[in-house]
């Protein structure tokens, strides 16, 4: 079944493409003036034009281009001044999952500077973007991925996270020393949602390792609704989820599971767990294959089952699914129509036969064949939190069921480093955030240890960012540059 193997898609809503929309009237856009191909100093060529509003309503200054990581592989950017102070405010590197989502929904449908119209022909300003405090770049990746390229297709491309590390570093280094060298001393934090789990802290751990790779130290790396460890994230917390008691002992959770379910589900969670713990041990993508194959047909399943046209929304338990694997439809996902147009891809730079897809699966099946998309980064969260001086944050929504707030909490609490036993102990407590009227309103709970803080967000599915924009932009702005520690600020 195919959805399995797309378990951490980043959301990338529309998978086929609506026929082409045009500009409001019918107007077609100025294609900007673009500087010619240049290279960095090790050769690499790289473009890159500056964009207006109108491909993307941002408020302020933004560019696209594309690097060239090696001889046959090409990642295209998206990057937005900060609106504040842009060469003071940080620098956040954002990536959506997968494998192989793009991150232009974090762009449209998330934190971007602009947002996608009732339409989908046009974007409107994000006034909670990330881009009020902070420089946000979006990079499609791994090659193959959205608008980024492999021999000017989208066919092969890494298959397992060092490579794509690698790619990642080339990546930045090319960018902060010959496209934006002005960028290269800021605090840089890099944020993943989804798959990014598996991405993000890969990515630090090889900068932080690697010999030659991109140096500039990390500040924080942010996992939204991420899988460091897929199964106890996802699968190992569905029970959790769907099966949780009161104080009576009653199963009353709205939309949860009936009571012989949560029993067939109790019989096969010792077994998953024990797979996992062996997964975990070894980090052999065999082991850790298996152990995800069973847990999902022997605990998944009765998620899985009602993943249907109509059913449940495994991104979202508060909605239902309008059509597996990714449960939403053009209206949710139009931005890849909208880049789809050729009015966009001429502004771009991009070839108009080249086609722009949210999730590019066979990537995805190409990574899940290899193995690697089933071992988690346990390991190396471990190696940032206590060799390194990266700080993380941890964001979930309680209404996320794929990577649910349940498991992420075991997986959290069970995280081997030198400071997990204080980590456990830290209570959670309520956090709140100042609405258009300054009025506190609650957030979520939070809770912190050294350089590990966790953040539950109420009333956020699995795209947490988009579905609480104010209240995750201002716990951003908090992690990122200590504002607003007048109103409360929880970090």
């Amino acid at each position: 079944m195919r959805w399995t193997l797309a378990l951490f898609c980043g959301l990338a809503y529309s998978l086929a493409v609506p026929p082409a929309l045009t500009a409001p009237g019918g107007s077609q856009q100025q294609i900007l003036a673009a500087s010619p191909p240049k290279q960095d100093d090790h050769g690499r060529p790289f473009y890159v034009r500056e964009q207006s509003d109108d491909v993307c309503r941002a408020g302020g200054r933004h560019y696209t281009g594309k690097v060239d990581v090696s001889s046959d592989k090409s990642l295209f950017f998206w990057f937005f001044e900060s609106r504040r102070d842009p060469l003071s405010d940080p620098v956040i590197v954002w990536l959506n999952g997968g494998p192989g989502g793009s991150s232009m929904y974090g762009l449209f449908k998330e934190i971007g500077a602009c947002q996608m119209n009732e339409f989908d022909n046009d974007t409107v300003y994000n006034e909670h973007s990330w881009a009020n405090f902070g420089n946000v770049l979006f990079i499609d990746q791994p090659a193959g991925v959205g608008f980024s390229s492999i021999k000017n297709g989208t066919v092969g491309g890494p298959d397992n996270n060092r490579e794509a590390a690698q790619d990642f570093s080339t990546f930045l280094d090319t960018f902060f020393t010959s496209v934006f060298p002005e960028y290269s001393g800021l605090p840089l934090h890099i944020a993943g949602e989804s798959f990014g789990g598996k991405y993000v802290p890969g990515f630090a751990h090889y900068l932080a390792t690697a010999p030659g790779a991109f140096s500039q130290p990390i500040q924080s790396i942010v996992l939204v609704d991420a899988a460091v460890d897929g199964v106890t994230s996802g699968v190992g917390g569905y029970y959790d989820h769907f099966c949780g008691v009161d104080e009576h002992g009653q199963r009353n959770k709205p939309g949860g599971f009936n009571e012989s379910t949560c029993r067939a589900m109790e019989e096969d969670l010792p077994e998953c767990e024990r797979l996992a713990d062996l997964c975990r041990g070894t980090y052999d993508p065999n082991v850790c294959g298996l152990a995800a194959l069973w847990c999902a047909e022997h605990v998944g399943k009765w998620l899985y089952d009602e993943v249907v046209p109509g059913g449940r929304n495994p991104y979202d338990d508060r909605r239902t699914c309008k059509e597996p694997p990714v449960c939403d439809d053009f209206t949710d996902g139009g931005y890849s129509a909208y880049l789809n147009t050729s009015r966009v891809k001429r502004a771009l730079g991009i070839s108009e036969d080249f086609p722009f897809q949210g999730i590019n699966f066979d990537l995805n099946d190409r990574w899940a064949a290899s193995g690697d998309m089933f071992v988690p980064t346990t390991r190396e969260v471990s190696y940032i939190l206590d060799r390194t001086s990266t700080r993380i944050l941890v964001l979930n929504g309680d209404n996320d069921s794929i990577i649910n707030t349940e498991g992420q909490k075991r997986t959290w609490e069970h995280m081997p480093w030198s400071r997990q036993a204080l980590y456990r102990i830290s209570k959670w407590v309520d956090w709140e955030w100042p609405d258009v009227a300054g009025e506190l309103t609650l957030g979520g709970q939070i809770k912190t240890a050294d350089k590990l803080s966790f953040a539950t967000i109420l009333e956020a599915g699995h795209a947490s960012p988009g579905d609480q924009k104010a209240a995750v932009a201002f716990l951003l702005e908090c992690w990122t540059s200590g504002a607003n520690r007048d109103s409360r600020c929880p970090l």
